[in-house]
């Protein structure tokens, strides 16, 4: 048993942070002192610590961390793709990111890890909700040639066959 040097109270060993300069091993306040304190201290210099972090926060540098983290680019790498597929989402070619973070998103292979592009919010949800399964996609695509009304079905296959041509070159 251990008396906490704050609240006076005898609590058992369990009840203090570990200290290894102290001879036995623990602090002297017990770990709810302790919390307690910290709290009042940081509510008394919360302003203080929130302008700090605010003005130390740098949103390139975080993004550079985020990617080399999540995906192994640079926001050199990121920035080089985005302007290689014309500064717009790869897939529906928008100049909107379409995302609630206001920013276009790294567009990876699940399985293998593989980046693919720079997609905006919109592609990239509809992506993920198909699991990735380009047969699901192509038939989505077929679904939607099908059923598009103002052409006659010979003119549908043509424009599918073009753009199947179009993808494979």
């Amino acid at each position: 048993m251990k008396t906490c040097a704050c609240c006076k109270v005898e609590k058992e060993p369990s009840e203090f942070y570990r200290e290894p300069r102290v001879l036995d091993g623990l602090t002297a306040r017990c770990k709810q002192c302790t919390k307690e304190n910290a709290g009042k201290s940081y509510g008394r210099r919360k302003k203080d610590v929130l302008e700090r972090r605010k003005n130390q926060y740098d949103a390139r540098k975080e993004k550079d961390r985020t990617l080399r983290t999540k995906y192994g680019i640079t926001i050199e790498d990121w920035q080089r793709m985005f302007r290689e597929q014309g500064e717009c989402c790869a897939i529906c070619k928008s100049k909107s990111p379409n995302h609630g973070s206001g920013q276009f998103v790294v567009d990876h292979d699940h399985e293998f890890g593989n980046i693919r592009g720079i997609l905006c919010g919109k592609c990239n949800v509809m992506l993920g909700q198909a699991n990735d399964d380009h047969g699901i996609l192509f038939d989505a695509a077929m679904y939607l040639i099908k059923t598009f009304t103002p052409e006659s079905i010979e003119e549908r296959k043509a424009r599918l066959r073009a753009a199947l041509d179009a993808t494979i070159d």
